[in-house]
């Protein structure tokens, strides 16, 4: 039985002996330099605070999109009403930030064509305080040719940033990744195969780096950012064969190894290709898929629309919604939780995507420990490309982009609690 309750600025949804606490919107920055556009948003916490960062503006062509961040206290406060410019820039665009905390300070990176040729990966430090530490911007990959789409993680005392680019005369994109301390300063790269767009998780012995487009695989990393495992085949790291997009969220589970999230299929209202879904797979402490899940793994056949064990979302028999695209995961300190986007399809043939909420679920390994997912923000607009960070002790924000009917986009957040 679902029971939906007010307390004070919360909204709980109780399900069984589970029970999340979802708050109201978050408004970030009002009236900010973007003119109304605010985009993929990302989050970490920190030294009691979370800081959301998001780009403001026009990225396309003549545009002049910068990297914004604000703090958000436990109580949902906002901390930094006019936000944090991070990197003012003369020219260029700023886009895609990252965000992760280590060794006291957060560290935010970001793909930057202020050269106006190609675009580099830059990055800045910024105090739990927000005073950002760096006047100018940390150079992470600004070398010839493109370093693009960037990711990091923190072991706790310095970060690696894992990024695609172009060397020389190559027209084909290689994995890279850099060490970089909370002083600032940079190691040296390391080439890898996490190509393209990687996303990276520290898991207390090694980092884990997925990548991947058709094909979604894994490898390790030390500390330092080189390849933990030189002469393994890119399949022996393989997550799920056939994904066909790359938009997947990755997240540490303690002692456990690593959590890895996708979805099924694109949008396909005709259902030729099978429905939508949200998926999960575990890889454990040696780089490997958790062979307990290879029975579960098995696209359905006979259009069977049913959840599969290692479902967290399906799409309906009436093919009224179609779960698909980005979703993000963080550590609440017992389970693992995961924000991913439900659209909803509507017309006389069911080929319509009208709207966007985000839906939440724990997960257990591999396992969705709740039967039905909640809402964190299922409004009559637009929510998606959710951002997710955890205190570790079952408080979390959730921030995404909103389409508003005013035909702005706004990055906004909600608080979630879990627990019993």
């Amino acid at each position: 039985m679902r029971k939906l309750l007010t307390l004070g600025w919360l909204c709980i949804v109780a399900t069984g002996a589970f029970g999340a606490a979802v708050s109201n919107e978050i408004i970030l920055l009002e009236g900010g330099p973007g003119g109304g556009t605010q985009a993929t948003p990302h989050v970490a916490f920190g030294k009691g605070v979370y800081l959301v960062v998001w780009r403001e503006g026009w990225h396309g062509k003549g545009g002049n999109a910068r990297i914004y961040a604000a703090r958000v206290a436990p109580d949902g406060k906002v901390l930094d009403g006019g936000g944090i410019a991070v990197a003012p820039a003369r020219q260029g665009v700023q886009t895609r930030p990252r965000v992760a905390f280590g060794g006291g300070c957060f560290f935010v990176v970001w793909q930057d064509l202020r050269n106006g040729k190609d675009y580099d990966v830059l990055g800045a430090r910024i105090r739990a305080d927000g005073k950002v530490l760096d006047a100018e911007p940390v150079k992470v990959a600004a070398g010839p040719r493109t370093q693009a789409l960037p990711d990091l993680a923190s072991d706790g005392s310095a970060f690696v940033v894992v990024w695609q680019g172009l060397q020389a005369e190559e027209t084909r994109y290689r994995g890279f990744a850099r060490r970089v301390g909370a002083d600032g300063r940079a190691g040296p790269a390391f080439a890898s195969r996490a190509s393209p767009q990687p996303k990276i998780a520290w898991g207390g012995q090694h980092y884990l780096v997925a990548y991947g487009t058709k094909n979604l695989d894994s490898l390790r990393l030390t500390s330092d950012g080189k390849p933990a495992d030189p002469g393994r085949k890119p399949w022996d790291g393989s997550v799920v064969r056939g994904s066909k997009h790359p938009d997947f969220s990755l997240v540490a589970l303690p002692k456990r190894g690593w959590l890895v999230v996708n979805h099924r299929s694109p949008p396909d209202p005709w259902g030729w290709g099978g429905p939508g879904g949200i998926r999960c797979y575990l890889m454990t402490p040696d780089g490997k898929r958790d062979p307990s899940l290879e029975p579960h793994v098995k696209q359905d056949r006979g259009g069977n629309w049913s959840k599969l064990a290692n479902w967290l979302d399906v799409g309906g028999r009436k093919r009224t919604t179609w779960p698909y695209g980005t979703s993000a995961c963080a550590w609440d300190g017992e389970h693992a939780v995961v924000v991913w986007q439900r659209h909803h399809i509507t017309g006389p043939k069911k080929s319509t995507f009208t709207n966007c909420d985000l839906m939440a679920a724990r997960v257990d390994g591999w396992k969705p420990v709740d039967v039905e997912p909640f809402a964190v923000a299922a409004g009559p607009e637009e929510e998606r490309h959710p951002a997710l960070a955890s205190d570790g002790q079952g408080g979390l924000l959730c921030a995404y982009e909103k389409y508003c009917k005013d035909r702005t986009v706004r990055v906004v957040a909600r608080m979630v609690r879990t627990g019993p």
